[in-house]
């Protein structure tokens, strides 16, 4: 049995290789560039150029699955840039729509505007990490088209990184079988640093500056650059962070020794399909599971465990992310961070009811979240994920004193609205249309065309990509014809709001409600 799953993995393996050297015929238009690996060549979209699918790691398969990314082969020739790779393997959820996957998913894009002789290099630089529950979620997305952000003259980068069991996910045989030193468990942000790794070897040349990297993103890419600038070998990586929605209080998930441990999660997953043990032919056995198996909803009895989610691993997680941001710990990057009025959406209904604790209820509750019940509800949930661990996440920078300044995004469009009936506000992911430029794009996770953008819309969205491309440029979202944005801090804590077609500016915004809140914690992580 064992040699027989032994040579399964060596097959594995020899496809692995052969795929990483396979080579398509060039697109036409765009220009050649080289880089570590080889020669690649993009598509030109008028003034854009886009180069798509080059390979930043090996394909992670066979005997690469659970483990360190490792290095793509080089290749001979110029090789085919003009096809997006598919996305990484995705669980039912927050799945992306109409891409296809695979596990040779680890891949990168990149946009530029086109070269000219006058073009100036060493561009700003943005690399945007997708979110999607750290279970779903894909860089193709049409959504995160990079095409606006470069016309305004930065680099624009995006990639796949390993999801859902293929991304988080922690087995005895798997941590008994590790090499030395290995990290363990959090297999999509070692992706993820591997994507920041190839960026800095090969973005000059693509006219990007390696010196001033902006990583952004939202959700759970929000949640992976709050946990990137905590974790060590991502040092270095980048210069300034942006975080959307990114839940500065989600702590993390134990590798070992609790109930809830990774690893006693990954036991019990192993065991629905009759792999048990701790040794290495028990590793080989989770290594052959099919992806059908990998990708499958968690049971009913398991949802409230939040599924496949970041690993204290001791090594990229060192501890509970909320006490490291509490603090102010990791990278002395600037931060850009914030969220949208209605990001408990990101729930749904029977699932902001179920997480939000109405314990001790002495009608504080009623008086701070007036008016019809779900809605109210909704509003706390939102101020419970997003708003206040926001608030706690920007206190402890300002006391640090780190560059850190916070918006609340409010802008509605009747689509959205439809998909959210009880929203008071903006949606979950509502805002990424606007940043990216990309208004016409069908709603982010869904299929419903949006609602033609109206002025407002328009407006807003060039208010984002401006703030967003100034702060990538300098370190700060000021810049000239812009609104002040004022940094958070020296005893003020100064808000901008994006809504109603404006950028307006709020001090101390909902403190009631964010004390009340605060105040409710039994412990410094909502997850």
């Amino acid at each position: 049995m064992l040699h027989r799953t032994i040579a399964k993995l060596g097959a594995a393996a020899g496809m692995l290789l052969s795929g990483c050297a396979a080579l398509a015929a060039p697109g036409p238009g765009g220009s050649a560039v080289t880089i570590a690996q080889g020669s690649v060549r993009g598509i030109r979209d008028g003034d854009i150029e886009r180069f798509a699918g080059m390979p930043y790691a090996a394909a992670p398969i066979g005997p690469l699955r659970w483990r360190e990314p490792v290095s793509p082969a080089p290749w001979q020739g110029v090789r085919d840039a003009t096809a997006f790779g598919p996305a990484c393997p995705q669980m039912p959820t927050y799945a992306a729509k109409g891409i296809a996957t695979s596990e040779d998913c680890l891949t990168v894009n990149v946009w530029r505007p086109k070269p000219r002789e006058n073009l100036r290099k060493n561009l700003p630089v943005m690399v945007w990490i997708h979110g999607g529950g750290f279970t779903g979620g894909a860089a193709a997305t049409p959504t995160y088209d990079g095409s606006a952000l470069a016309r305004k003259g930065v680099i624009l980068v995006s990639f796949n990184y390993r999801i859902g069991r293929l991304g988080f996910f922690a087995h005895p045989a798997l941590t008994a079988t590790a090499k030395a030193g290995e990290a363990l468990g959090n297999y999509g942000f070692m992706d993820q640093i591997a994507a920041l790794r190839w960026v800095q070897a090969n973005i000059a040349a693509f006219g990007g500056n390696p010196a001033n990297v902006t990583i952004f993103g939202e959700s759970a890419g929000g949640a992976s650059v709050n946990m990137l600038m905590l974790a060590p070998s991502a040092n270095g990586l980048f210069a300034k962070a942006i975080s959307q929605s990114g839940f500065p209080r989600w702590g993390g998930r134990p590798l070992r020794n609790a109930g809830d441990s990774a690893e006693q999660v990954g036991m019990e997953f192993a065991a629905r399909h009759g792999v048990s043990g701790a040794d290495a032919q028990t590793a080989d056995a989770l290594r052959l599971l099919p992806l059908s198996a990998l990708t499958e909803s968690d049971p009913p009895a398991d949802m409230d465990r939040m599924g496949p989610m970041p690993i204290i691993d001791g090594k990229i997680l060192t501890e509970e992310a909320t006490l490291q941001i509490g603090r102010a710990a990791g990278a002395a990057a600037a931060l850009l961070v914030g969220g949208t009025s209605c990001d408990g959406s990101v729930y749904g209904m029977d699932g902001a009811v179920a997480l939000f604790d109405f314990a001790g209820r002495d009608g504080t509750f009623e008086r701070l979240y007036p008016g019809p019940r779900n809605e109210a509800i909704l509003q706390a949930q939102t101020d419970r994920v997003e708003t206040e661990p926001v608030r706690f996440q920007a206190r402890a920078r300002s006391k640090a004193e780190r560059p850190t300044w916070v918006y609340r995004f409010d802008q509605t469009r009747s689509s959205a609205s439809r998909q959210n009936a009880y929203c008071r506000g903006a949606p979950h992911a509502a805002e990424l249309p606007y940043v990216f430029g990309t208004l016409d794009m069908p709603e982010p996770f869904t299929d419903v065309q949006a609602s033609p953008p109206t002025a407002a819309d328009l407006a807003i969205s060039r208010l984002m990509i401006d703030y967003w491309v100034a702060f990538a440029r300098t370190g700060t979202p000021n810049a000239r014809g812009l609104p002040e944005w004022p940094e958070y801090g020296s005893g003020k804590e100064p808000v901008l709001a994006f809504g109603n077609g404006r950028a307006t500016l709020h001090y101390e915004q909902r403190k009631k409600q964010l004390d009340w809140i605060e105040s409710r914690l039994t412990r410094p992580s909502v997850w």
